[in-house]
């Protein structure tokens, strides 16, 4: 499955140029990087959020796949939906989702439910991997979110 942007454009640029741009001036160069089980950051428009989630990304030391989990505010799809294969497309270019690790993930956990349509057009982990890309361009995810 290839998952294209749905917020590029409106949270954050569409352009590679402009994106790359922003997220000079949110991301600070730090050379005393912590490693991290895991990290919480906003997922709204970096107009309102960029900032926050930039500083977060800058403490810590980023391994080749980060597993990102997030709520789904559609309601579509179900309630704790991973996906296990496909690339989303991104302004900054296209990031994997580590088949292994999530494949992994869905066979050891009793909750989550391979569901690519839980992820089309929410928002959250777009929102977050313009900042994994500018800090490591060749990370893979895996995808994870979750509703009530």
């Amino acid at each position: 499955m290839i998952r294209k942007p749905s917020v590029a454009g409106q949270f954050y640029p569409a352009s590679a140029e402009a994106l790359k741009g922003q997220l000079d001036g949110l991301i600070e160069q730090n050379q005393n990087k912590e490693e991290a089980l895991g990290l919480v950051v906003p997922h709204a428009g970096y107009i309102y959020s960029g900032r926050v989630a930039g500083c977060g990304f800058s403490q810590v030391k980023l391994t080749s796949t980060v597993v990102i989990l997030s709520p789904n505010h559609t309601g579509r799809g179900e309630p704790f939906s991973i996906m296990t294969q496909g690339t989303w497309q991104m302004p900054l270019g296209d990031v994997e989702v580590d088949s292994v690790l999530a494949k992994e993930f869905l066979k050891q956990s009793k909750y989550l439910r391979e569901d690519a349509q839980a992820h089309a057009d929410e928002h959250s982990i777009e929102v977050q991997i313009p900042f994994l890309q500018y800090l490591l361009p060749e990370i893979k995810i895996v995808p994870i979110v979750f509703s009530a």
